[in-house]
């Protein structure tokens, strides 16, 4: 259904499709649960279907967010600020019993700088803060840009790489239990899930996740505009996304 949106969506804005074609796919769009305009905040009514759904509140998508945004906003008021990232690099330090003058510290404090000054900085440095609200804003409307045409195009305009590379704390291109336990336990999240998200992520079942399939499951939970049943591998990178 998410391809077939994807064209005819396109189609529609070549003009392509005809009054009753439109119709058509409107009341189909209806019958999967995606949008009617009630609800919808004011930066998304002029986004196709599925992403005004996604932009809906109690939508699955948002629910999605706001478990990724729980375990970023660190201190738990409302806003993901650099200071937030800050004790996240630090609960790595504490984990990884990491020395001041280790090459991973330095890679994590780095890759965190970067990560909140391109992705969550209003200014695009340090200083700023983002809500809820702005991330799935931002979320929303980038994939709506078309900011990327599949997998290779997102691993080089989003964080995936270098959050790989967090987890992966030895750089030897996989992760293991034992990192992304740490991964799980610097982000304060619910040691109960821990192993429900790996096997998940482990498409392959040899006890690992590879690069890609890390990259392939960012890619699904980052790109579906839903939480529901046909997601993918990935919907629940972040912890188990309550169906309600």
């Amino acid at each position: 259904m998410q391809r077939a949106g994807q064209l005819v969506f396109s189609a529609l804005g070549r003009g392509q499709l005809s009054e009753a074609q439109q119709l058509a796919w409107a009341l189909r769009s209806a019958a999967h649960g995606y949008a009617t305009s009630a609800g919808v905040p004011a930066w998304a009514k002029d986004l196709p279907p599925q992403w005004q759904a996604a932009a809906k509140p109690g939508s699955s998508y948002r629910r999605k967010m706001q478990v990724h945004f729980s375990r970023i906003d660190f201190d738990g008021n409302g806003t993901v600020a650099w200071d937030d990232l800050e004790q996240i690099v630090d609960s790595y330090k504490k984990i990884r019993k990491l020395t001041p003058s280790s090459p991973e510290l330095k890679s994590l404090e780095e890759g965190h700088r970067f990560v909140f000054a391109n992705f969550w900085s209003p200014n695009k440095d340090l200083t700023g803060h983002s809500t809820l609200e702005d991330m799935v804003r931002n979320m929303i409307l980038a994939n709506n840009a078309g900011l990327w045409k599949n997998i290779d195009e997102f691993v080089e305009r989003t964080p995936v790489r270098v959050a790989f590379s967090f987890i992966d704390g030895d750089g030897d291109g996989i992760i293991t239990v034992k990192e992304f336990g740490e991964f799980w336990q610097a982000h304060k999240l619910k040691p109960e899930e821990c192993s429900k998200v790996f096997e998940e992520l482990d498409l392959d079942k040899d006890g690992t996740i590879g690069r890609a399939d890390y990259h392939a499951a960012f890619f699904n939970w980052f790109t579906t505009p839903h939480a529901d049943k046909g997601h993918g591998p990935g919907k629940n990178l972040w912890g188990i996304v309550p169906s309600t």
